[in-house]
């Protein structure tokens, strides 16, 4: 546990650490800390806070390091937010990429609790809405998945939601496939006007080559003050976001990087990514009709959010 006591101990700026994991082990089952949630709205901002906080995340490096195990299956405790409870998370090889030629655990899409089944990145967006957004059981809520473990916790606990897939099988925008799956194009919604107060959209934008229209659409279908909370590819070094593919004049996809795949719940082949935002998404979110964006950083030994700063973003009508 030394250097979970080197992470607690560690102020950078304004920056307050949670406690380790310990501290969750000897509350016999109850809650840790609130989780710290910062709010950035440019880049200058961002960096000024990295640069305060460089040997905090290099402590964290280290000791997301001792927490890995060489076993292609290996657990780390910690508190579930969605289960309100303490767990086991399940971590893996799988997703892992190499950096500097050497095998880079991929936390983001790990850290599995066995009872609700979410992983790091969507317990931490169960979290993020509940504290950031806070919609009530009477909230309509449009979400951009239908056949994920997110979507299904969320179900039972918001009646009004409705999930979505963008669906490639003949069936109509709007309608309803033979499996239950609606079928949605998110650059051309067919929700009316201001038809709901949220909109959860994860690891979706990427995918689209038309993204300003997909944002365009989501300022259409929110109510006025509505919210959106949604994660993309986010590279905060850049200024400008990189595109990797368009759609080129005959509607044929030009590569203009090595093509990148991410998994699809339905495709093995997976789902190609046309960029990697940078933060000119801010202001091409403004320009389509949000009143305020922010990028959302945080980080938890107790919750098990690990993989260096993790980054979601909320955009306000």
């Amino acid at each position: 546990m030394r250097v979970i006591n080197i992470v607690r101990n560690l102020i950078g700026g304004n920056y307050r650490p949670l406690p380790g994991v310990d501290s969750i082990l000897r509350s016999r089952g109850a809650a840790p800390s609130p989780l710290f949630i910062e709010r950035f709205t440019n880049q200058t901002d961002f960096q000024n806070h990295r640069a305060q906080t460089n040997e905090e995340l290099a402590a964290r490096r280290q000791c997301e390091g001792e927490l890995i195990s060489s076993e292609p299956q290996f657990k780390t405790s910690g508190f579930c937010f969605a289960c309100q409870r303490l767990s086991k998370f399940v971590s893996s090889w799988a997703f892992a990429y190499p950096v500097h030629g050497h095998l880079q655990m991929n936390w983001r899409e790990q850290l599995l609790c066995p009872n609700c089944r979410l992983n790091n990145r969507m317990r931490a967006s169960v979290h993020l809405l509940a504290e950031v957004v806070a919609p009530t059981r009477k909230s309509p809520i449009y979400a951009t998945e239908q056949s994920t473990p997110l979507y299904r916790y969320l179900q039972k606990r918001f009646p009004r939601l409705v999930g979505s897939e963008y669906l490639e099988d003949g069936t109509g925008l709007g309608q309803t496939n033979s499996a239950g799956l609606r079928n949605e194009d998110l650059t051309k919604l067919s929700f009316p006007d201001a038809y709901c107060g949220v909109i959860l959209t994860f690891d979706v934008m990427e995918h689209i080559a038309n993204y300003p229209a997909a944002f365009a659409e989501c300022v259409r279908v929110l109510k006025p003050g509505g919210k959106m909370l949604f994660s993309v590819p986010f590279d905060a070094a850049l200024a400008r976001n990189q595109v990797r593919a368009r759609i080129g004049r005959e509607g044929r996809i030009e590569h203009l990087l090595a093509p990148e795949y991410h998994a699809h719940p339905r495709n093995p082949k997976g789902s190609l990514c046309f960029q990697r935002f940078g933060w000119e998404m801010f202001e091409q979110l403004r320009q389509t009709g949000f009143r305020n964006v922010w990028a959302l950083c945080y980080y938890s030994l107790d919750y098990g959010y690990l993989g260096g700063e993790q980054l979601q973003f909320l955009a306000e009508k």
